[in-house]
């Protein structure tokens, strides 16, 4: 979910965008992005919408759905971002991209066999593309064909219209948010500027439409959604992550991660970083001392050639977690947007002795080469 300066502007001149140069008196590496702080918490509803003053920023969907017209449920993926580019922030112009979108959308069913998947990117500011925070909604996010929007936190609506498929969604909020990390700063290294910003809305109830391949679709289902913002984030040797967000069927919720560094030829190399929590339908938080991913099963894009470890056990002190993809290519290639490949998957999840624990979402980054922020 990354890009670099290299590939942001590759993709605004084939777009038609001038990109400024920074300016050399000033320097890019002057420019100071806010930072998370672990003594300001988060404030809600006012901080479900964007700040501009930090590099990246998304706001993430993924879940689980059911449709009268499947024999089998669907997964849904929706992020949408908010990236602060390398670009001089003082030049005037109004084509300055100072701030640029990116959405990406993903539909995952088995008769299919691999992601159906649309993506998109504009510059904030031109061409109907703005991100905006007003006192009738907190997040108002437009892009032709794109839109995200909330009121106050409580309720969202989704609306996608691409050529690879139509999305029409509303979400409602069911359980209080979900503070990640230490009131919602998020360590993701052991520098503090490695870290983010992190609320998870866990089990949105949601329910709408979904054409795909000239179908219709009537939906109902649950979605996890995340927001996260930061400017650092990865240390310099990291090579990406793997993530889980996991929704159980009594009301509870999982969230782990482990940060993976750059592989060392001959050697096992531990994580940067690791966090695990399980939160229970009451709202009471667990957090693991012990996490890691082991993998069972890897896949093999035939169209990339990266190996995914696409079913893994999550091993969470004495806890195992048996995450299962709901079908191995769950690929997206996002490279004509923000530049990256990654695997974001519909998953299943059980414990011990196969017993069903609910599903939800896997991803992989940097299986292809390191992620930069």
């Amino acid at each position: 979910m990354m890009m670099n300066r290299r590939t942001c502007l590759q993709f605004l001149a084939a777009a038609g965008v001038t990109v400024p140069l920074a300016n050399p008196a000033l320097g890019r590496a002057n420019r100071l992005y806010d930072q998370p702080r672990a003594d300001l918490t988060p404030q809600l509803p006012r901080d479900h919408g964007p700040h501009p003053g930090f590099r990246t920023e998304w706001w993430y969907f993924t879940g689980w759905f059911n449709s009268p017209g499947l024999a089998s449920p669907l997964g849904l993926q929706i992020t949408f971002f908010r990236s602060s580019p390398e670009v001089d922030v003082d030049n005037p112009s109004r084509f300055n991209p100072s701030q640029l979108l990116f959405a990406h959308a993903a539909v995952a069913m088995p008769s299919q066999g691999h992601l159906v998947h649309a993506q998109t990117i504009r510059r904030a500011g031109s061409g109907l593309s703005a991100i905006r925070n007003t006192p009738a909604k907190v997040l108002d996010l437009q892009m032709p064909g794109w839109t995200l929007s909330s009121q106050n936190g409580d309720a969202w609506q989704c609306h996608i219209q691409a050529q690879e498929m139509s999305l029409m969604l509303q979400m409602a909020q069911t359980q209080t948010p979900w503070f990640q990390g230490n009131n919602g700063y998020s360590r993701k290294g052991p520098g503090e500027t490695q870290s983010s910003y992190y609320i998870t809305l866990p089990h949105l109830k949601s329910s709408g439409t979904v054409q795909v391949d000239g179908k219709t679709l009537p939906v109902e289902g649950s979605f996890w959604m995340d927001h996260e913002w930061s400017s650092t984030v990865l240390a310099p040797d990291a090579q990406g992550w793997d993530w889980v967000g996991l929704q159980g069927t009594a009301g509870e919720s999982l969230m782990a991660f482990q940060i993976r560094p750059k592989p060392v030829p001959g050697k096992m190399v531990k994580p940067i970083w690791t966090h695990a929590a399980l939160r229970n339908a009451q709202g009471q938080v667990h957090t693991f001392n012990t996490v890691e991913f082991q993998t069972l099963q890897s896949w093999t894009s035939p169209r990339t050639g990266v190996v995914y470890p696409v079913e893994q056990v999550l091993i969470l002190d004495r806890q195992r977690f048996h995450v299962k993809p709901m079908m191995p290519d769950q690929e997206l290639d996002a490279r004509t947007s923000t530049g990256t490949l990654y695997w974001e998957g519909a998953v299943t999840v059980e414990t011990t002795g196969r017993q069903r624990w609910g599903h939800g979402y896997l991803e992989m980054t940097g299986y292809d080469r390191p992620m930069t922020l």
